[in-house]
């Protein structure tokens, strides 16, 4: 991660989502635009296979009219362990670092609170 300007401005704009306060009052279809628009951030970075396949998962989660919290709850909490694996990992630079294990903990906790 970390490699174009638009990964840059999605994990800005998450990071303020969510710790201002207002990711308990997203509506599904909200969460489904945050995904869509990390699947377009995350487009053509070779290292975010399985994290795309998540993002997918939870996507398809949130769009069904009964979603299912287990499901959400374990995809939430898995896309945490990836973001905080991508920023202790070798390509992990100055502050991408600390905004990904800040993601990362975001994401546990809210995954955690379902």
């Amino acid at each position: 991660m970390g490699s174009n300007i638009l990964e840059e401005r999605m994990l800005e704009d998450t990071l303020l989502l969510f710790q201002g306060g207002k990711a308990t009052d997203l509506t599904a279809a909200q969460g489904v635009n945050l995904i869509d628009g990390w699947l377009m951030a995350l487009q053509g970075d070779p290292n975010i296979g399985q994290v795309e396949g998540q993002l997918n998962q939870l996507r398809e989660a949130l769009q069904n009219p009964q979603p299912n919290e287990a499901t959400i709850k374990s995809l939430l909490l898995s896309l945490a362990d990836e973001t905080q694996t991508a920023a202790e990992g070798p390509n992990a630079e100055g502050t991408w670092t600390g905004k990904l294990e800040s993601l990362s903990k975001i994401l546990r906790h809210f995954g955690s609170s379902i």
